[in-house]
């Protein structure tokens, strides 16, 4: 890892304080830092508990998340130095046994101090639930009259520890950007008591409609991991209720699909294209069940994702073109339950066995936001 915590390039957006808002869009600009952690439970070691915080702030004068209603009074800009905004900060906590949604949702205005490597992400408030440090150790704290929680971020290996950022337009005017750090190891206090773990990392700036999408990730005890992407539009679009079986749940079109395995022993990454990857999903009781394939000839991957648990946040904006705006964005701490991966060479087969402990998380998101 470099010695220098700073950058002098203030422009360099793979680094987390560095947001990009040169194409702000009304009411569909949509920014926001999200961390979700993995922590290991003695108990259930299948079953890791799970954390999320999330902090956002989108280009609306009039957005409900849950039963709260909120509209931008300063949009993203630089003020001696300082990115500043207001928004919301919203996170949920499963303890092992029961999901806390919402833990936390309030109101706040932010301040970014961007050092190069090294910044803050400071809400002014009530309360500390700041992202702060560098590489070599980033801190998430969610401390409060509630809530004791005291993380600390540490690397892993050179793959997971790299800090992506990539940017796409679907049109001249739409587009995205993503600054993702794979994996870190997790260390730090729960109401004092001593916790470890791994940690994922995104900050995400869209300047689009939100349409629907699948999304899944797997942190492997040995250092592997296993990711999957697919953003799609179809009947999903018109869902505008909380309940997870729906008629309207066929017929995806979809948008783009990204599915990729890092695998740790052979320090190789390995990517499918579009067309060679399958989504389906099934429930088994209340839960939802993900199978997840690719294929391209050369190599196979096969694996199932199983729910055990649920957090979901409702937006609503104003209705456009006739039509309610409402977007279920859906979270689910998922156990692995199948896993293969093979060069049909028979160069290397990997099963999930090999990968060690591991823990899960997917996302199911129906509706839009226009």
């Amino acid at each position: 890892m470099p010695q220098d915590d700073h950058f002098s390039d203030e422009t360099d957006h793979s680094i987390p304080w560095e947001l990009k808002f040169d194409n702000m869009i009304p009411n569909k600009s949509w920014y926001w830092w999200w961390w979700l952690f993995f922590i290991d439970d003695p108990e259930k070691p299948a079953e890791p508990k799970q954390l999320m915080i999330l902090w956002s702030t989108k280009y609306t004068d009039d957005i409900t998340v849950d039963r709260k209603r909120w509209s931008v009074n300063e949009l993203p800009h630089r003020e001696d130095g300082v990115l500043k905004f207001d928004g919301m900060a919203a996170a949920w906590w499963y303890d092992g046994d029961t999901m806390h949604d919402p833990l936390l949702l309030k109101e706040m205005n932010f301040e970014v101090e961007n050092g190069g490597k090294k910044g803050e992400l400071r809400p002014i408030c009530d309360g500390d639930y700041r992202f702060f440090g560098s590489p070599r150790k980033y801190r998430v704290h969610i401390v409060d009259a509630e809530n004791d929680f005291r993380l600390e971020l540490t690397p892993w290996n050179e793959y997971m520890q790299k800090h992506r950022f990539k940017e796409n337009y679907y049109t001249k005017k739409y587009s995205y950007n993503i600054m993702k750090i794979y994996g870190m190891k997790l260390s730090g206090t729960i109401e004092g008591e001593d916790v470890t773990g791994t940690a994922y990392f995104q900050r995400v700036n869209v300047n689009a409609p939100a349409t629907p999408w699948y999304w899944g990730l797997v942190h492997c005890e040995t250092g592997s991991f296993i990711h999957y992407f697919n953003p799609f539009i179809g009947p999903q679009i018109f869902r505008t209720k909380g309940k997870q079986r729906s008629r309207l749940d066929w017929g995806d079109i979809s948008l783009s699909k990204t599915l990729h395995f890092y695998h740790r022993e052979s320090d190789t990454e390995y990517k499918f294209r579009k067309k060679d990857i399958t989504l389906d999903h099934s429930f088994e009781g209340d839960n939802p069940v993900f199978y997840i394939r690719g294929d391209d000839g050369e190599k196979r991957l096969y694996m199932e994702l199983e729910a055990y648990s649920r957090a979901y946040w409702r937006f609503q904006q104003p209705r456009r073109f006739g039509m309610k705006s409402i977007l279920y964005y859906n979270e689910y701490p998922a156990t692995l339950r199948e896993f293969r991966f093979e060069e049909k060479d028979g160069s290397l087969t990997v099963d999930k066995g090999d990968l060690g402990k591991t823990s899960a998380n997917f996302e199911h998101t129906w509706g839009k936001m226009f």
